[in-house]
């Protein structure tokens, strides 16, 4: 017999295993001249090929969903996730604060009334309905016949999920019906002994502290996309009784589409009874906070830092990453520091600064929730502070040059398209905490955009937007965090520091249009204007340090301005390095393009 030696083992496809199976075959004695294509002996060798490659994909399928890394199935990745203790998030739901005031017949004047929770209202987002309703119950009383209440409401719909604790299943566990749950909302409800009266179980995520008195329940994924509830076994957490009902009351939510909503009205007449005569519905809060469900990518990227932090937080990685592992479909991203790089100075706290994932700003009751949250697993009370990002931005001059002859498109369209690829160079590259502004790599973007193109001269300077209070001295100390270009010596040469237009008032009331700021070129910044065609220093504002990249406003006093100031710093470095609690984007209303044609 010849030696097996013309085996293919790293090709599994079909026609190269069949070919190897022939050539395997033509080794041996019998089968030397053998025709195989004209012989039943080619159905065998398809049959065999076929089941060899399917087994061989089967294989390396379920291989690669053993893993987190490699996984691509949702409910594997979840399924690994639970073995870390990580649960994934879903839904979360939009919130918005409103004042309900409404009046009763006068006879009515003075009645209790009752609103129980889930009561709704209604609001339209971009012609789409949504209802809101409220997370508690709440009791309102007034000596007159005009009440008003205050209360934060959730979009979604209150849904209840029973079920009878059992005595012959092992480690019963509790289906979620919804899948678009949000976990927050969760109450479970245990009744025993045909009691009216149930006791709340509260969620863990530990076995810390528990023992077998402990109301708790475990809240965990399964592979479908569901959550379930799971019950202590009566030595870590307490066991219901036989034939206990189990009552989980939870919220769905809608995701993203009710962010913004600010007009509400009522969808049920809060004295119950009919005795409601007028009602208006003042928006407080518009709804924000509304996200969807943890990506896959997500929870491969996070559930392992989660585990890394063993239910503690003490290094930076901790803190991130248990606030993005709760927070996941409200919060975008976190960075943070030591409160000794603070002015002034906090030794001892720990300082997160939170990127909302649809908005600038996190919301208070974000913040609140965020630090409530991280008190459980700081061994130092008060210890965190929460901030908000300081947001950059870049100004873009690009001239780009193609060749008219490698397109049929026109210059405007060009534009066009270039735009959109800077529009995506900073959704993709910037707009999160750490992302610098790479030069090379965005230049080099803009030259791929169209193969018509055949360079770009770009200029890109950092952006700082100012919102002075009208009529009131300024004073603000912005760095840069990157070296300025050094001073240019002339107050005719392109300068340094420069801002966009608006009217500055000085000491003696006097209003001076279209004025704006500007380097010196030796370390100052001054208030400019253009009169009787001169470009003339009306004042001194602030000062510049180049080396550090700081910049100090003081005592900047505008009677008008449009939206904001843009403030404009030349940099020496083409890069952009970003650090600690700033953010850098590029907006499109920050982009100028101009297209002309390579010339010959």
């Amino acid at each position: 017999m010849a030696a097996n030696n013309s085996l293919n083992l790293i090709d599994l496809d079909f026609d190269t295993l069949k070919t190897s199976l022939k050539t395997y075959l033509q080794g041996q004695a019998q089968f030397k001249d053998y025709d195989f294509e004209g012989s039943n002996l080619s159905v065998l060798l398809d049959l065999l090929s076929y089941n060899t490659s399917k087994n061989a994909f089967y294989l390396n399928m379920v291989l690669s969903e053993a893993f987190m890394d490699s996984a691509q199935l949702r409910s594997s990745i979840v399924s690994h996730a639970k073995e870390l203790n990580y649960t994934p998030t879903y839904r979360k739901s939009a919130k918005a604060t409103i004042t309900v005031d409404f009046s009763v017949a006068p006879e009515a004047a003075g009645s209790i009334y009752t609103i129980p929770k889930g009561s709704l209202f209604s609001t339209l987002v971009k012609s789409t309905s949504y209802a809101f309703s409220m997370p508690e119950t709440l009791t309102i009383t007034s000596a007159t016949a005009n009440y008003t209440f205050t209360t934060d409401i959730y979009e979604g719909f209150y849904v209840k999920d029973t079920y009878l604790f059992l005595d012959n299943e092992e480690n019963q566990s509790f289906k979620i019906t919804n899948k678009n749950i949000d976990t927050d909302s969760i109450t479970v409800a245990v009744y025993e002994d045909s009691s009216e009266i149930p006791s709340i179980y509260t969620l863990t995520q530990t076995l810390l502290g528990i023992d077998n008195d402990s109301e708790v329940y475990f809240l965990q994924g399964t592979g479908n996309g569901y959550y379930e509830i799971l019950f202590g076994d009566g030595v870590f957490g307490k066991k219901p009784k036989i034939n206990s009902t189990i009552v989980i009351d939870y919220r769905t939510s809608s995701g993203t589409g009710p962010n913004g909503a600010s007009g509400f009205s009522l969808d049920f007449d809060p004295t119950g009874v009919g005795e409601m005569v007028d009602y208006t519905v003042t928006t407080v809060e518009n709804a924000s906070g509304g996200g969807l469900e943890q990506t896959v990518e997500s929870i491969r990227k996070l559930a392992p830092r989660y585990f890394a932090t063993q239910q503690r937080a003490v290094s930076s990685d901790d803190y991130s990453a248990l606030v993005l592992s709760n927070f996941s479909g409200t919060i975008s991203d976190v960075a943070v520091y030591g409160g000794e790089t603070l002015e002034p100075k906090q030794y001892g706290r720990v300082a997160l600064a939170l990127k909302p994932t649809n908005t600038d700003i996190a919301p208070d009751y974000l913040k609140s929730e965020v630090s409530s949250f991280l008190r459980k697993y700081i061994a130092i009370p008060n210890r965190v502070i929460i901030t908000d990002p300081d947001y950059f931005y870049c100004r873009v001059d690009t001239t780009v040059q193609y060749d008219k002859t490698l397109t049929n498109k026109k210059p405007s369209e060009l534009r066009s398209l270039v735009l959109d690829t800077i529009t995506t160079y900073s959704d993709t590259n910037l707009e999160l905490f750490d992302a610098d502004f790479r030069y090379s790599r965005f230049v080099n973007s803009i030259d791929n955009t169209d193969g018509s193109i055949t360079s770009n001269d770009t200029t890109v300077y950092m952006i700082k937007r100012l919102i002075p209070t009208i009529n009131t001295p300024y004073f603000n100390t912005i760095d840069f965090n990157n070296e300025l270009h050094p001073p240019r010596g002339s107050l005719f040469t392109e300068p340094v520091i420069s801002s966009t237009l608006f009217t500055y008032r000085d000491d003696a009331s006097v209003d001076y249009p279209n004025s704006y700021l500007r380097d010196n070129g030796q370390g100052l910044l001054n208030v400019v204007s253009v009169i009787n065609g001169q470009l003339t220093t009306i004042a001194t504002v602030g000062e510049i340090d180049h080396a550090n990249g700081t910049l100090a406003i003081n005592g900047l006093r505008v009677s008008s301005y449009s939206g904001y100031i843009s403030l404009y710093a030349f940099l020496r470095s083409k890069d952009i390095i970003i650090s600690k609690n700033k953010i850098l984007n590029i907006e499109p209303s920050d982009v100028t393009i101009s297209v002309i044609e390579t010339l010959e």
